[in-house]
């Protein structure tokens, strides 16, 4: 394969990338347009775009550029595409649902958005050095203190951080008392728009989560939303939401503000996401004092780091972290990305004939990543192994250790195990899955019994497997409580699934350490 790498367009990030790859001896190829660059093979490709671009313009200038590039040979990797996109709900679509397939047969797509992107540094970086996580304490089963975001503008950067949030901030202490929720508070004085689409894009999530919608020039609640089978089934939705129609400089709010970062019973963090930068800097030194006292980290959306790197350095504002810089923040050597190949490899060999695997070989992972998968399905080991680190601290291990234990007890692989199906449930209902009805739950029930009884009596299988044909349809039969989880169609109970893959953490977190030395 070519060491030749194609950067193309004109993005701020761009010379970063560059830095980058030079530093990794690759040789470097640029061009203002992707279609300037016919006719030739790379090692890697990196679409760059300046901002105003639209992503529709992006995507049909890609999907024109992958017809025409050679097909990989089967026993090779596709060359990765790392794409920049500007708009959310693009990077969502193309996470939901299969578009451009053109572009996925030529390339191992990469699409992101800087705000994504920078969600996933903040949240799920390697190097907690940088940024302090959510869960700044231990929470095991016994704590009763809970996560609390509050992000203050609720822009791209905002909504994506809100989302990642959810995806990752899972915790054993919910499975022991479900009042113990991660909560997302989101701050806009023009929020109404806004938070009603997000609402209707992850439509799935919010109907199962409790969330509440206040007016502060009302001073009144406008909503409060139960899940729509509270009551009835057990909840299984450990993330609740707060939309706040008002400033953050609200006497109200800052009233609140204040009572949260005195609380010994929440771990904050506040979030300053106004499109402004200058805004989130000003605001960023009006926070009530026991936020600095307390040293509760303030992520600041800037264009620029300069000065808060400056201010940091003062006892005052040392937990004030910069975030959502314009020209750095995206590691082309993608380690979530190298992470999630060997989830990808472990599930081959669990669900395949192999069994749960006791070593992960550099080759046999790259060559499992090959095999045709879907953008969601890339897109679902990523979520996944972003909260390898979360569940690690849960049990005791600082980011510095947690690739050098060798086995979990059976009480932690069932404790994680838990907390691994509450993050998948959220998972699956961001990517527009949902429960069954009652009906169809009672009916997938009864068709997966007799696929039981057939194997025992050795009676002919049934011809069809509901639970199958729902989940086609983005129904899924395990969106439940972990304790509602029952057998599937080979007698076993779906537990077993999340057994296996907790306990090959360690295996998983090893052999990724071992490609970054």
């Amino acid at each position: 394969m070519s060491n030749t790498i194609l950067i193309v367009g004109s993005h701020p990030i761009r010379q970063n990338i560059v830095n980058q790859y030079e530093t990794l001896g690759c040789d470097i190829e640029m061009a203002d347009d992707i279609t300037n660059a016919q006719g030739k093979d790379y090692r890697e490709i990196c679409i760059l775009p300046p901002k105003g671009v639209d992503d529709h313009d992006i995507l049909q200038a890609m999907e024109t550029f992958s017809k025409a590039y050679p097909e990989t040979p089967s026993d090779q990797s596709k060359p990765l595409c790392h794409l920049l996109l500007h708009d959310n709900v693009t990077l969502w679509l193309l996470q939901t649902i299969n578009l451009y397939p053109e572009i996925h047969k030529k390339f191992e797509l990469y699409a992101f958005t800087m705000e994504d992107q920078w969600a996933k540094n903040v949240f799920c970086g390697m190097d907690r050095n940088i940024y302090p996580p959510l869960d700044r304490e231990k929470i095991n089963g016994n704590s009763n203190k809970i996560v609390h975001l509050v992000i203050a503008g609720f822009s791209e950067l905002g909504e994506s951080l809100a989302i990642h949030a959810a995806l990752i901030a899972h915790f054993p202490n919910y499975v022991r008392n479900q009042a113990l929720r991660t909560r997302i508070t989101i701050v806009d004085k023009d929020l109404a728009a806004r938070k009603d689409a997000y609402i209707q894009r992850y439509a799935n999530l919010f109907e199962h989560s409790y969330y509440r919608c206040i007016d502060l020039s009302q001073r009144c609640m406008t909503l409060y939303h139960e899940p729509i089978y509270h009551a009835s089934r057990e909840d299984f939705v450990d993330v609740e939401w707060e939309f706040v129609e008002g400033d953050l400089y609200d006497p109200a709010f800052q009233h609140k503000l204040q009572l949260w970062g005195e609380s010994k019973d929440q771990l904050l963090t506040l979030a300053l996401c106004d499109n402004d930068s200058n805004s989130n800097f000003h605001r960023a030194f009006g926070l009530p004092k026991c936020i600095y006292q307390n040293g509760i980290t303030v992520f600041v959306a800037t264009e620029r780091s300069g000065m808060l790197e400056k201010v940091r350095e003062a006892d005052d504002y040392h937990n004030l972290y910069p975030i959502g810089m314009n020209d750095c923040g995206y590691d082309v050597g993608l380690p979530l990305l190298q992470m999630a190949k060997r989830l990808n490899y472990f599930y081959k060999c669990s669900y395949g004939q192999e069994g749960v695997p006791t070593d992960m070989p550099t080759e046999k992972v790259e060559e499992a990543w090959r095999h045709p998968l879907r953008f969601n399905v890339r897109n679902s080991s990523l979520y996944n192994v972003m909260t390898i680190p979360t569940k690690m601290r849960s049990l005791g291990h600082e980011e510095k250790d947690w690739d050098k234990f060798f086995a979990l007890t059976q009480e932690e692989v069932e404790t994680l195990s838990a907390v691994e199906h509450n993050r998948w449930s959220v998972e699956r209902l961001i990517g527009g899955f949902r429960p069954p009805t009652n009906t169809e739950r009672d009916e997938i029930r009864k068709n997966i019994e007799t696929f039981i009884t057939a194997k025992e009596t050795g009676k002919e299988m049934p011809e069809k497997d509901l639970k199958n044909i729902y989940k086609k349809r983005k129904i899924h039969y395990d969106l439940c409580s972990y304790r509602e989880l029952r057998e599937d169609k080979t007698g076993q109970n779906v537990r077993l699934y999340d057994y296996d893959l907790i306990a090959c953490i360690p295996l998983i977190a090893q052999s990724f350490k071992e490609t970054q030395q």
